[in-house]
């Protein structure tokens, strides 16, 4: 029974050898395996959509409420920022959120003062800083316009 199959399939193929149709038939099967791997995702967004990738954050916790950077972190990161690290802040006694400029680039700072709704915006130039904003989470963080509809959209509640 093998002969005849093969026979058939030499007939079909002509002068091809059996071997290169076997090998075909293996390299279409890896390619479609491997497609969805390679091909592009619809789910990515490029910095031409969304420009707020290159604007490189990080949240320090002001207020000493227990993960609240990482809270804000995550509400900045579902927005589309690049949220780079958190931490905390030098003291837990700020009474306001602040977004502070690090890299000479305020429309960078606005533009994330913006989007959390915060009007602290302030420029604090360091010549090597690894993030182009900071933000300072105060006490007055579960106020901020992005924070409470984020909050409500996650279904979570109120801190206040």
């Amino acid at each position: 029974m093998g002969q005849k199959k093969g026979a058939v399939l030499k007939r079909i193929f002509g002068p091809l050898k059996l071997t290169h149709v076997y090998v075909a038939g293996v390299l279409v099967l890896l390619v479609a395996l491997a497609y969805p791997l390679i091909k592009p995702s619809n789910k990515r967004a490029t910095w031409a959509e969304n420009p707020t990738f290159d604007i490189r954050i990080e949240v320090l916790n002001g207020c000493g409420t227990e993960g609240v950077a990482e809270e804000v972190a995550s509400c900045l990161r579902d927005s589309g920022f690049d949220i780079v690290g958190t931490g905390n802040a030098d003291a837990f006694d700020y009474e306001h959120t602040l977004v502070v400029d690090r890299c000479g680039s305020f429309d960078k700072a606005s533009k994330v003062g913006k989007t959390l709704q915060c009007d602290r915006v302030m420029v604090q130039r360091v010549a090597a800083s690894a993030n182009d904003v900071v933000v300072v989470v105060g006490s007055d963080w579960a106020d901020l316009g992005l924070i409470r509809q984020w909050r409500r959209d996650k279904g979570m509640a109120s801190e206040r």
